[in-house]
């Protein structure tokens, strides 16, 4: 195994806000405070998952990968001897999907979101599937609804209190190409393509109808939120334009960017645990990010990994980096685990 230590980059990052004399004094006094409270993240390869794979997704001892229609399951309890457990095909080519609990929520194209039953990770079982009008590309979950992204439809809920057959419950178009969403307790965070972020309260009855819009070109193609569970935590991060983007809608009527920072790659992918931020970023391997102040993001470590780095996820204790071919593009790859330490 090999242990590549860098240090943070000395890359400043680039803030969106416009700012008075006096702001500009008190933001780089916090600038320096966060500069020198930051603390460096060491990646060390300790093992892999074999491919082919497009996307992974970790929880608890086990990790999910998906490669055009198979969803697989591995034990990932001990990380340098993954075990293989069960897999599903899809009817149709996997785009993304989410993790919560005991079931996984995947958004398989024309066949809509898939409600999978993981709780048996040697054999998951497909319980039911809701087709949209156009492709389906990812699902998250909020109690007995699951809010997905359709290209035509926009951003779309679902009720699944009965998840053999789950229904529409209204949808809300999204101004330009609809292309990712996440939720965090009861709020969901909606992305798409030139326009913006939209914030909606899944608590709220009815059709889905967003709280809060900001307009932000060069949107996110991807999001993740800082806490997925318990109350919304508001803070997100997401590859637009090649680089980190930080969201603040801890105001869910007023997001705001709270800061853009430059990677040294093509951020592609991110993932978020605790106040770090690791970025998939293509031939720049693995860049780590500190967001303890979001709009003062600091750079805390890289990782140089062995070919372009296409999708990432992250625990407490390790990083999981899919590294190889792009999507829907032909040659190999894999998952690198690498063990997170100071």
């Amino acid at each position: 195994m090999t242990t590549r230590i860098c240090s943070p980059l000395t890359r400043c990052p680039r803030v969106d806000v416009l700012l008075s004399g006096a702001a500009v004094l008190a933001m780089a006094m916090t600038l320096g405070v966060a500069n020198a409270s930051a603390q460096s993240v060491t990646l060390t390869q300790v093992g892999t998952i074999p491919g082919p794979v497009e996307h992974v997704r970790v929880q608890g001892d086990y990790a999910y990968v998906s490669r055009h229609t198979e969803f697989t399951v591995w034990d990932v309890s001990n990380p340098a001897a993954p075990e293989r457990q069960g897999s599903v095909e899809m009817p149709e080519e996997i785009w993304g999907f989410r993790i919560r609990g005991d079931r996984a929520y995947l958004g398989a194209n024309f066949f809509g979101v898939a409600i999978v039953d993981i709780s048996n990770p040697a054999s998951p079982q497909v319980l039911g599937n809701h087709k949209t009008l156009g492709q389906a590309k990812i699902g998250a979950v909020y109690e007995d609804r699951v809010v997905l992204i359709d290209h035509m439809e926009g951003m779309v809920m679902v009720d699944v209190s009965n998840e053999t057959a789950p229904t529409g419950a209204g949808s809300f178009f999204l101004d330009g190409y609809a292309r990712d969403v996440v939720t965090s307790g009861k709020m969901a965070y909606a992305t798409d393509s030139p326009t913006g972020l939209y914030v909606f309260d899944l608590s709220r009855p009815g059709e889905p109808d967003p709280v809060g819009v900001l307009h932000a070109p060069g949107s996110p193609r991807s999001i993740e939120v800082q806490r997925e569970v318990g109350e919304p935590s508001g803070i997100l991060a997401g590859a637009g334009a090649g680089n980190l983007q930080i969201y603040d809608a801890t105001n869910p009527a007023a997001p705001m960017r709270a800061a853009t920072f430059e990677t040294p790659g093509r951020a592609a992918r991110v993932a978020m645990s605790g106040s770090h931020v690791f970025v998939a970023d293509t031939q720049s391997g693995v860049t780590i990010v500190d967001i303890s102040t979001p709009s003062a993001p600091t750079a805390a470590g890289t990782f140089a990994t062995e070919a372009p780095a296409r999708d990432i996820a992250a625990t407490d204790t390790h990083v999981f980096v899919v590294i190889g071919a792009g999507e829907r593009q032909e040659g190999e790859t894999e998952v690198q685990i690498l063990s997170r330490g100071r």
